[in-house]
């Protein structure tokens, strides 16, 4: 039987279980994990999500769209000065990871300022999974 103190946690855990579990995302075989995006006074910042492709075939991130930016440009890093990628790779079995200086989408022409805890709509396009909508949450990326 289990003790009250057990009970007490798993009953204190399970909002948290929901939480994340709400925030995760299957496209086809592609798992997302929690999609999150720097705040913003200016009109550009970078959204961050990891994925990992469990299926057999190889996919690809093609391109993103949100109706809190213009445009979503693919970068590897971030030198702006070279040119954004044409896709992100999602091998079978090899997670992929987003982090600030490296791989990340950058949100261009933003429609207002974003603070941290603001959520918005992202649609993320695969070559075989196709589009699925996402919710990004606004974070200073302390956690991360």
């Amino acid at each position: 039987m289990p003790s009250r103190r057990t009970l007490l946690l798993a009953t204190l855990a399970l909002p948290w279980a929901a939480r994340a579990r709400a925030h995760s995302y299957q496209a086809g075989q592609i798992a997302i994990g929690h999609v999150w995006v720097l705040p913003s006074e200016t009109n550009e910042t970078q959204a961050f999500a990891p994925f990992s492709n469990r299926g057999a075939a190889a996919d690809a991130l093609v391109a993103a769209r949100s109706p809190i930016c213009s445009v979503i440009e693919l970068r590897q890093n971030n030198r702006y000065d070279d040119p954004e990628l044409k896709s992100i790779e999602l091998l079978p079995g090899k997670p992929v990871a987003m982090r600030k200086g490296a791989r990340h989408l950058r949100l261009i022409g933003l429609t207002k300022a974003l603070k941290a805890g603001d959520r918005f709509e992202l649609t993320l396009d695969f070559l075989n999974a196709g589009e699925t909508v996402v919710e990004a949450i606004v974070e200073d990326g302390s956690g991360h």
